[in-house]
This record gives C-alpha cells, sequence and structure tokens, in this order.
C-alpha cells in the first residue's frame, strides 16, 4: 500500500481510532479499503476525479432512496463521509453477487429489481453531477491515447459509434418515456448481498441520465449474458415495472454500443496485443457478441472482429 495514500485516509476526520486497515480488490475499479475502527466498519473508496462529482451524488441519492421514493428501499450504504478524493460508507458484511452460489437466473433477477427500483427514484432537481448520456463523448473519452492498433482502425470505429448514435437519437427522439437514473454498469461485481440476503448497489463511475434501455443492455454485455435471453430479460424487467414499455430496438442498438465500449475499455488497458493478456480476451469477447448479435437482429454495420484479427 502506498504510505502517502494511507496516511491521507488516516487523516480523514470520519474515523476515531483505527485498528486496521485492509486493502480491498474483487472488480473494484478504483483503490478501496476496508477500515476497522473501536466503533465501526468501514468501507473507504478513492474516487477517480473525473468522475468523483457524479458518484458521489448517486451514492447519496441511493443510500437516501427509501425517503425519495417510498416504495423503494435503500439501495446503497450509508455515506459517512466524502471529499473530492474520498468516500467512506458502512461496510457491508458479504459477498458480490458474481461470487454468489445464486443461479444466474436469481443472480439476473436480483439485479434487475435493484435496477427497476434505480429508475423509479425522481431525478435530482439540480443534476449538473449526473450528466445526460452522450454516446459520442464516452467513445471519444476511450480513445485519448489509443493503442496503436485502434488508431489504425480509427476511421472505421468512428464511422461504427457515429451509425449507432444516430440510431439511438433516432428512437430516443421518438419516444414517449421519460430519461432515468442509469448506473450504466450494473456488473454482478457491483451487487453486494449481506449475510441477511439484502442486496446492494454500489459504484456509480459510469452513472447517466439516459433511457432505462442503456442501463439493460448494458448489463447484459458486461456481465456476458446470451444475447437469446435479451427478450426474457426485457420480460422480466416488464414485469418488475408495471407501466413501463421499453423499446426492444432501442435496446439492441445500445447493447450494440455496450459492446463496443465495452470492448475499447478493455483494449485500452493493454499496451498491444499480446495473445496472453487477459484483457485480450475480454475484448475479443464482447467484440465477438457485437458481430454475433448485429448479424442475429439483421443490423448492417462493420464487423469488429476484422479489426482485430
Amino acid at each position: 500500500m502506498q504510505p502517502d495514500l494511507i496516511s491521507s485516509l488516516k487523516a480523514l476526520p470520519c474515523f476515531d481510532a483505527i485498528t486496521a486497515i485492509d486493502c480491498l480488490a474483487g472488480g473494484l475499479s478504483q483503490t478501496a479499503f476496508k477500515v476497522s475502527t473501536l466503533s465501526q466498519v468501514y468501507f473507504v473508496k478513492k474516487l477517480n476525479t473525473e468522475t468523483a462529482n457524479t458518484e458521489l451524488s448517486c451514492t447519496h441519492i441511493c443510500a437516501n432512496s427509501s425517503e425519495l421514493e417510498p416504495s423503494v428501499g435503500q439501495l446503497s450504504p450509508d455515506v459517512h463521509y466524502f471529499d473530492s478524493d474520498w468516500l467512506v460508507t458502512s461496510f457491508i458484511h458479504g459477498d458480490t453477487l458474481a461470487y454468489s452460489k445464486l443461479a444466474d437466473s436469481d443472480k439476473t433477477a436480483s439485479a434487475l429489481r435493484l435496477m427497476v427500483d434505480l429508475h423509479q427514484l425522481p431525478l435530482p432537481k439540480s443534476n449538473q453531477a449526473i450528466y445526460p448520456l452522450n454516446t459520442n463523448r464516452s467513445y471519444n473519452r476511450l480513445l485519448i491515447a489509443p493503442a496503436n492498433f485502434l488508431t489504425q482502425h480509427r476511421v472505421s470505429l468512428d464511422k461504427t459509434c457515429n451509425e449507432l448514435t444516430a440510431m439511438i437519437n433516432s428512437l430516443s427522439n421518438s419516444s414517449t418515456n421519460s430519461n432515468v437514473l442509469c448506473h450504466g454498469d450494473i456488473n454482478f461485481t457491483n451487487i453486494l448481498v449481506d449475510n441477511d440476503n439484502k442486496a446492494w448497489l454500489l459504484d456509480f463511475e459510469c452513472a447517466h441520465i439516459a433511457p432505462a434501455e442503456f442501463d439493460l443492455a448494458m448489463f447484459i454485455a458486461v456481465n456476458s449474458i446470451p444475447t437469446e435471453k435479451v427478450a426474457g430479460i426485457i420480460a422480466m424487467y416488464h414485469d418488475l415495472a408495471a407501466n413501463s414499455v421499453l423499446d426492444k430496438q432501442l435496446v439492441n442498438c445500445y447493447l450494440l454500443y455496450s459492446y463496443l465500449i465495452n470492448g475499447l475499455w478493455y483494449f485500452d488497458n493493454i499496451n498491444s496485443l499480446d495473445s496472453s493478456c487477459p484483457m485480450i480476451d475480454l475484448g475479443e469477447s464482447q467484440w465477438s457478441a457485437f458481430d454475433r448479435f448485429a448479424e442475429q437482429e439483421g443490423i448492417t454495420i462493420t464487423d469488429l472482429t476484422t479489426l482485430i484479427a
């Protein structure tokens, strides 16, 4: 553990006598710690400067969700302290849904219940910290300093993103559904199940104001759920969210977009196309799913796997 980081953590004013500090891993996107004190155990996360305001805003909303919408329980742990660098919440004793012994269908149902509850929350009156989803902007953020092979195929990638954005904007503009607060990364690793089997939603770095179809599509993509289950997942969402009407075409377009940017994220975290690097396999898996799903749905668009052949 970095001495400067630990010194900064110990200096936070929310702790009484610290008895132990343990560094946490388990799929977390940022450095995180379990901090034990004489009175309580805390989860402490070092925030990403670029997404800190979004994460803090969403975490507060979801920690107070039962007050904002009485039909919804508390979605996220209590917040004890925050500043521009750190977020301190109650520590939840349990395991992530990814490592749960539940059947895949039960994991999906648990995640969708949290998603539906999140989508029912009223949007904040001032949501400057939670930005509307801009597909082109999110795509371009992943290509600020791309790997060489991505640079070589930038024209094709730009064309693919622009085509998907045009499809998404067209469908969204014709929809009568309101945008909702989307988590943007409901990965099974971002859901904790405590010892009483209550599920908690964590990690709001990717949150946006967007159509519910985006959250559903990213959920399918990031958890590598087989695309033949898409219709069933949409039906399950409808069962959980009475009066909801999802646009399957919009889910399809957002699913292709999710495969595209997830692959870019994995490829963005390697220096070269080293076949032994696990990021390569993960990126290829997302782009292979893109090609298969586009063919399955009859959507004419550039094959992504040809770019990494």
